[in-house]
């Protein structure tokens, strides 16, 4: 009995005496323990836990993204973004950092050159196009390429992709694990 109660000292991170555990006990006011192993869900678990850990880090940096390095660098982009799962406005950042890097080029050179890190868009020659556009009186400040501030931005902004990549292979690998599960077909 000492190391039941020893066991059970701390319930939600508050010191209680045995007295309360003793009466939780006789009143059967406890939880049955599902061990996830023996469940078969441990796997799941993990895939939902690490999914939620990546999704959260994935939110806090795209915060720092839009909060911190735009305002700076490039305010104007952010009516491109679209959605927030969406990988192709981080990789067009990493490429195109700042609007110096847009004017540089002549806009059929920077079509050309933005054409695959876009992906495939809808009038994909417009969306270029309006972007070279509202990179000419861009306020961001006019940093060359290699500043070390730059730098620092293309390094947040592969951490973000790098968080969209575990955060598609987590589903993937979530998808092959449930895809027989009749509630994971219903849910889809």
């Amino acid at each position: 009995m000492p190391g039941l109660l020893k066991a059970f000292g701390v319930i939600f991170g508050k010191k209680i005496d045995a007295q309360v555990i003793l009466h939780m006990l006789r009143i059967q006011a406890t939880q049955v323990y599902h061990d996830p192993l023996r469940a078969g869900i441990n796997d799941v678990q993990e895939l939902s836990k690490t999914h939620e850990a990546i999704a959260r880090a994935k939110t806090e940096i795209q915060h720092r993204i839009l909060t911190h390095y735009l305002p700076l660098y490039f305010p104007e982009i952010d009516r491109f973004r679209g959605n927030s799962r969406s990988d192709w406005f981080f990789a067009f950042l990493h490429a195109f950092p700042t609007p110096a890097s847009i004017t540089a080029l002549t806009k059929e050179e920077f079509v050309a050159a933005a054409w695959d890190v876009v992906g495939r868009k809808v009038s994909k020659t417009q969306i270029l196009m309006d972007i070279f556009e509202t990179a000419r009186p861009s306020i961001g400040l006019p940093l060359p390429l290699d500043a070390p501030a730059i730098r620092m931005f293309r390094m947040v902004i592969d951490e973000a992709r790098s968080l969209i990549r575990h955060r598609n292979e987590i589903e993937a690998q979530a998808d092959d694990l449930l895809r027989h599960s009749q509630d994971y077909q219903l849910l889809r």
